[in-house]
């Protein structure tokens, strides 16, 4: 049988004035049933007690953790900061934000799936979230998606929250590579350059995150539906087009590396707009593009109508 507790994980946890929640999330991690872990902190200039907490933490566990100084630029920045950080070495790398809380299996069930897949192979392991309030009571869940991940999926939306991620050095490798230009954020561009070169996503239906909804969440489940509105309407004046440009140059970065089937998709994706109505529905079905939600695809319908994808 195998040892999975030899396979290291760097833990990379962005922090911001994070202090009221940390805590929590920091003893998460002293609970984890996987011990083999390295934790690594970019820390973009707190300027509450984020930082006093982390030091705390960092003289009181056996585990190496690491603080460092961020970009000050976005969150975004902040966690590619860490990736291309050439100091930090493991097995696995698991993305971590600062207010949510870990359930003690997480690393062991990521672990466990990783294990069993090659590292020549680039490979993410994914899943949905608990959700919780700002007091940690439950609320609900992320949604649970049925069809598989894929590239084709990808295109259209993100499955992979980055706070559940746990991927290799081949994946890490694939995320070094298209960050060197615009990306929308970085936990969506993992989930499109490991299925468009042919990697393997594992997406768990069990939840491995307790995931904090709060007025202060960058990304969450927990939108309004005024918020949601707000968002349809954004995405119509313009927004959707400029993600999917930006995916669309990312994925040109690692082009040579996609398969052929995955570069066809890409190619009569990005050859959607400004045809006629009949062309761009056309283009979108050859493609092979899917939501994995209804309100999704009718979405993306919409998009098609009004000639903006």
């Amino acid at each position: 049988m195998r040892n999975h507790e030899e396979s290291s994980i760097a833990i990379l946890l962005c922090t911001y004035n994070g202090g009221q929640f940390i805590d929590q999330q920091l003893a998460s991690y002293l609970a984890q049933t996987h011990k083999n872990w390295s934790l690594w902190v970019s820390d973009d200039h707190s300027d509450d007690d984020t930082l006093k907490k982390l030091h705390f933490f960092s003289v009181n566990t056996t585990n190496p953790v690491n603080i460092l100084k961020g970009p000050m630029s976005g969150v975004c920045n902040n966690f590619m900061s860490l990736i291309n950080n050439n100091n930090i070495h493991a097995k696995y790398y698991a993305f971590s934000d600062q207010d949510d809380v870990w359930p003690k299996h997480k690393l062991q069930a990521a672990v466990e799936w990783l294990d069993n897949v090659s590292d020549s192979i680039p490979a993410l392991y994914c899943s949905r979230t608990q959700l919780i309030d700002v007091a940690g009571k439950p609320i609900g869940f992320s949604p649970e998606y049925s069809r598989p991940p894929s590239f084709q999926n990808a295109l259209l939306q993100n499955i992979a929250s980055g706070n559940s991620m746990v991927f290799n050095n081949k994946a890490r490798d694939l995320l070094t590579r298209v960050g060197g230009g615009a990306m929308v954020i970085h936990d969506w561009a993992l989930y499109l350059a490991v299925t468009g070169v042919g990697g393997k996503v594992y997406y768990d239906s069990c939840p491995t995150v307790l995931y904090r909804q709060h007025d202060n969440n960058l990304i969450g489940n927990g939108m309004s539906f005024m918020t949601r509105l707000t968002n349809y309407i954004h995405a119509h004046q313009r927004r959707k087009m400029i993600w999917n440009d930006t995916n669309i140059a990312m994925m040109k970065e690692i082009e040579t590396l996609m398969t052929d089937e995955n570069r066809k998709t890409l190619y009569e994706f990005s050859s959607i707009r400004d045809r006629s109505i009949i062309e761009r529905l056309y283009l979108l079905i050859k493609s092979g593009v899917y939501h994995q939600q209804l309100v999704g695809t009718l979405t993306t319908l919409s998009h098609i109508i009004f000639n903006r994808m």
